[in-house]
């Protein structure tokens, strides 16, 4: 099945019930809508910390972002002016007196406000995931493609290259690997001339996919041979020796 639409994910990611079992099959086994959910979460989790709590996902916001929250929320008071418990009674005068603390009525009245804008974050975070997975699902027409072979040591790999141009002719190719990546390694992809003696470096593969734009200039008919290596992390910019898969395009 297709990838699961964002705004759904997002209201998952809130704890909302709105998967079906399909859905729920597709996010047990798609590592994109899982990634996506992942960050939502995050975001959601941050939105739930407790008052006075210290999340490792946030930065103290500065004077001037607490002074926008009051006047928003018209709670009044300065930037600096937050309640402090310490100085409230803990109880009334009367025995039966319900004793309600300016803290609490204040996060009474903010609190709706905060959940409505951590749901906003959420679903704003997932707009610009739909738009960055636009951008990666589909740029133009297709205009070479090849499927890539296994080099040795890496029976069992296989991949595909994909070259799009769009409109204003803007090339990019998009390539695809099915290969576990040992751990202190990555991949990075490359074009070749077919009797390697030149080699272009289009940059890191992160995942089994990932969209390129290809240099201004460079003729694909002389850098015809898509390669997709393993490297270290090692800090040599050079090629590894060590190919995955590779492939030549047909221009």
């Amino acid at each position: 099945m297709p990838h699961i639409d964002d705004e759904t994910l997002a209201l998952h990611a809130l704890g909302e019930p709105v998967l079906d079992a399909e859905q729920r099959d597709h996010l047990r086994t798609c590592a994109t809508c899982a990634a996506t959910v992942t960050g939502l979460a995050r975001v959601v989790d941050a939105a739930r910390t407790p008052v006075g709590a210290v999340h490792a996902d946030l930065v103290a916001p500065s004077p001037s972002v607490w002074a926008g929250v009051r006047d928003e929320l018209d709670l009044g008071g300065s930037a600096t002016d937050l309640p402090d418990t310490a100085d409230v009674p803990d109880a009334a005068d009367g025995p039966d007196a319900v004793v309600v603390r300016p803290e609490s009525r204040a996060r009474r009245r903010w609190l709706p406000a905060l959940v409505a804008a951590a749901t906003a974050l959420v679903l704003g975070l997932a707009g610009g995931v739909l738009w960055e997975r636009r951008d990666a699902d589909g740029a133009g027409t297709t205009v070479a493609s090849v499927a890539l072979e296994p080099l040795p040591g890496w029976q069992g790999a296989s991949g595909e290259a994909v070259v799009q141009e769009s409109s204003d002719g803007r090339r990019q190719i998009v390539v695809s690997v099915d290969a576990p990546a040992p751990d202190g390694t990555y991949r990075e992809v490359w074009l070749l001339r077919p009797d390697v003696s030149g080699l272009v470096s289009l940059g890191m593969l992160e995942g089994d996919q990932g969209r390129f734009d290809l240099p201004d200039g460079l003729d694909l008919a002389d850098y015809p041979v898509v390669d997709v290596s393993e490297e270290h992390f090692d800090g040599d910019p050079a090629h590894s020796g060590d190919s995955v898969v590779r492939g030549e395009l047909a221009t």
